[in-house]
């Protein structure tokens, strides 16, 4: 799954093919949708097909970073200014609304690496 998404965040281009352009990778960053999560009860932020970083809950360090996760805990976190790609999809889930805290553990590991 993280080498899908490393297409955007590399701009377009990922194993030497570029696929998509920079700025079309870029329009994912574009909100659409503002306001709050009726049922997670939280201030989410929407773009193009993905979530957007959100200062109330940020998934990476860099402004620029999509996401996009899935029941149980899964999670894609794309950061176009880091251009780093990073994805956790587990084989046994858990039954939680709000994530995986393997998840987390991972996403605050990653986070600190690329704060530096």
């Amino acid at each position: 799954m993280a080498l899908v998404q490393a297409l955007m965040a590399n701009g377009g281009e990922v194993g030497g093919k570029r696929l998509l352009s920079e700025a079309g990778a870029r329009r994912a960053l574009e909100l659409v949708v503002e306001g709050d999560d009726l049922v997670l009860g939280l201030p989410t932020r929407y773009g193009m097909g993905y979530g957007l970083n959100n200062p109330a809950a940020p998934l990476g360090p860099n402004p620029n970073t999509i996401y996009w996760g899935g029941w149980g805990g899964s999670l894609i976190v794309v950061d176009l200014d880091a251009r780093t790609t990073w994805s956790f999809v587990m084989n046994r889930m858990v039954s939680t609304l709000m994530g995986d805290p393997r998840t987390l553990r991972l996403g605050m590991a990653v986070a600190g690496a690329l704060a530096g």
